[in-house]
């Protein structure tokens, strides 16, 4: 029989309630939360032998979700700065990628890890290069959804690329199957670095196993806007010199062509979407394609506004992820939800916080994440309490969180 444990805090933000839940109690039965409510209306069953673990001047929130993330990049925080030129950083991440180990790689996603679940991740989204979070995340104590990445700009024979990330992909599969708490997923990589016909074949894919999550990088800088819209500029130029005979339509923008492609229905997380305009908007509204924001990434390569409130009016989900520390200061979501605030400062803090827990969960199809709530699972977290408004304190929290739990697991007490 599954062992029971109630937690009491002097807090409760379930994202289930309008309100706060002031000295209130959750009962966990083993990976579900079982009851919620006021600590004066707990009752204890008396046929059921139950742990009580007071948590006292404490914040109790869902563990937060991180939409986007390249835990294989870890290790190249600080090491390639942004100079301006969006076709010359990536050029540079290609090469710095290229002379990484796997042992390399393995010690990146680890400290990613350890980084995540110390500021209250929970549950991460993961793109894999190395294949490496295949291996990690299934004994990380994390909820993982880890996509494997796909492109072939610099390949001469797209049908054998397509085949060999089959066997890639089948082959980490079998050293880490699917679990209750690690599912995986695909990810071609842009639209500009994947040609037409893999878009395709891995469309089909998609389609055949309707379970498997996917996500693309689209629409992220002014670079790539042009090269839609004209063919020309800097990405167009670095593209030919990678595949002399890459070829990709014009006068259209990324969304747009993805829409042409038969991308967008079977699309869950459009991530970045910096540069949309009100028919690439429209296109996500009418096929729920989910958008993964990355602020401290988007401050980084200095984007423009982010189209926030346009995309909410169409009611397009929007989430929110931290990108890779190749392009950020820090794995910690609160540190993304405070970065949004103050760019946003007309969206509620409740609102802010929704973004990292209940519109993740709904973007991914897992209806019992993101929220403090009865049949849901058991992913937890805990900062202090103050005396000002408790979500007002979770946008301003800086430090690794003081409680957490996955899965009805305690990780951190």
């Amino acid at each position: 029989m599954p062992s029971r444990l109630v937690l009491f805090a002097k807090t409760l933000l379930t994202m289930d309630r309008a309100r706060p839940l002031e000295d209130g109690f959750v009962l966990v039965e083993g990976s579900r939360i079982l009851q919620v409510g006021r600590r004066r209306d707990y009752r204890p069953a008396p046929s059921k032998a139950t742990r009580v673990l007071d948590l006292g001047a404490t914040i109790l929130l869902p563990g937060l979700i991180n939409a986007h993330c390249h835990l294989d990049f870890t290790a190249f925080k600080g090491k390639v700065p942004f100079k301006g030129n969006f076709r010359e950083w990536l050029r540079e991440m290609a090469g710095r990628t290229r002379a990484f180990t796997p042992h390399d790689f393995q010690g990146s996603v680890r400290a990613g890890i350890r980084e995540s679940l110390a500021y209250g991740t929970t549950t991460i989204c993961d793109i894999s290069t190395s294949g490496e979070s295949f291996r990690q995340l299934p004994k990380s104590g994390l909820r993982a959804f880890a996509f494997l990445e796909l492109l072939d700009v610099a390949q001469p024979d797209t049908q054998a690329v397509w085949k060999r990330f089959q066997q890639r992909l089948k082959s980490l599969l079998a050293e880490s199957p699917e679990a209750e708490t690690f599912r995986w997923g695909i990810s071609p990589h842009t639209p500009f670095t994947v040609s037409k016909e893999l878009l395709i074949l891995a469309g089909r894919y998609a389609a055949s196993h309707r379970a498997c999550p996917t996500t693309i990088h689209v629409a992220e800088s002014r670079d790539e806007a042009r090269f839609f819209k004209t063919g020309r500029g800097a990405m167009a130029k670095r593209m030919k010199a990678l595949n002399p005979d890459w070829t990709l339509p014009h006068g259209t923008t990324p969304v747009q062509y993805l829409n042409d492609c038969g991308w967008l229905p079977k699309l869950d997380l459009a991530v970045h979407v910096n540069r949309a305009d009100d028919r690439d908007i429209r296109l996500l509204a009418r096929n729920r394609v989910s958008v993964a924001h990355c602020p401290g990434s988007h401050a980084f390569f200095d984007h423009s506004s982010f189209p926030y409130a346009r995309l909410r009016q169409k009611g397009v989900r929007v989430c929110l992820g931290t990108d890779s520390l190749a392009s950020n200061r820090s794995l910690s979501m609160f540190r993304e939800m405070r970065l949004f605030g103050l760019r946003h400062p007309s969206v509620p803090p409740e609102e802010i916080l929704a973004m990292a827990t209940v519109k993740p969960a709904q973007a991914l199809g897992e209806g019992r994440l993101g929220r403090i709530k009865p049949g849901y699972f058991a992913d937890l977290i805990g900062i202090p309490a103050g005396r000002k408004d408790p979500y007002g304190q979770v946008l301003g929290h800086s430090k690794p969180v003081t409680f957490s739990m996955i899965h009805g697991h305690l990780r951190l007490r």
